[in-house]
């Protein structure tokens, strides 16, 4: 049986190497916030020396001291952000889209149905991206779900033999199909508490988040092995039921 594997986002690319040569470090002290304060400063003692306020022997000291000044009350420069935590919008939401998309040519309805409602929360956060900071535990629960949770729950079961996924029943009656759907609602119910909590409940956000990644952190069950003709099929390592967040 060949093993199905849903699109995932690509890998964001590398961040570029800090600027380090002597002239790299000249051009950005020049275009800097400081460097500009700084001059402006300078400016306002030549207008001293020329209205005569310093005297002509004083004004270069004086113009440096206000160059020096300005330069030091002026904010230090934001570092930006590497290349690869910026959240890429665009990039998750074609990595959605298209795990539905290749869903669909291979599961049942219900499971397809379960998995779009999941995407359709997804959407809603993604066109909410201000919600969405680079290296917030709220950007951390939805990248993880779209690069992992959502289509390594999916893949596992795509990987059992359809048949077995459709009849077999598990020791809590459920068939894997019962589990996969259920594991969708679960991450819809996430997906969703991550959109309330990105509005302001922080801590509500926090211990879901810690629940996903406790619940979907290590998602590779093992597939059954062939039917044993002398007794009744072992069961999968399918997870029991969901619990509810504490």
């Amino acid at each position: 049986m060949t093993a199905i594997r849903l699109p995932r986002p690509d890998p964001p690319p590398p961040s570029p190497p800090p600027a380090s040569g002597p002239r790299e470090r000249v051009l950005a002290w020049l275009g800097s916030l400081k460097n500009i304060a700084g001059c402006t400063a300078a400016i306002g003692g030549l207008g001293l020396t020329v209205t005569g306020v310093v005297g002509l022997p004083e004004w270069p000291f004086v113009v440096a001291a206000l160059y020096a000044v300005g330069a030091l009350v002026a904010p230090a420069p934001r570092p930006a952000a590497p290349a690869g935590t910026r959240l890429r919008v665009a990039e998750l939401r074609r990595a959605v889209d298209a795990q539905l998309l290749a869903l669909a040519a291979h599961a049942p309805a219900e499971v397809t149905a379960a998995a779009a409602r999941v995407v359709d929360a997804l959407r809603e956060v993604l066109d909410r991206p201000h919600l969405l900071r680079a290296g917030s535990p709220e950007t951390f629960v939805i990248v993880r779900t779209i690069d992992d949770y959502l289509p390594t729950a999916l893949e596992v079961y795509l990987g059992l033999p359809p048949r077995y996924a459709e009849t077999h029943r598990l020791d809590d009656g459920r068939t894997p199909r019962q589990v996969v759907v259920d594991q969708m609602s679960l991450l819809e119910r996430g997906v969703r508490d991550v959109t309330e909590a990105a509005a302001g409940d922080t801590a509500r956000l926090l211990s879901h988040g810690r629940f996903l990644a406790d619940r979907f952190g290590s998602t590779d069950l093992a597939l059954p092995g062939p039917p044993n003709p002398s007794g009744p099929a072992d069961s999968p390592d399918l997870p029991g039921p969901p619990s509810p967040p504490v």
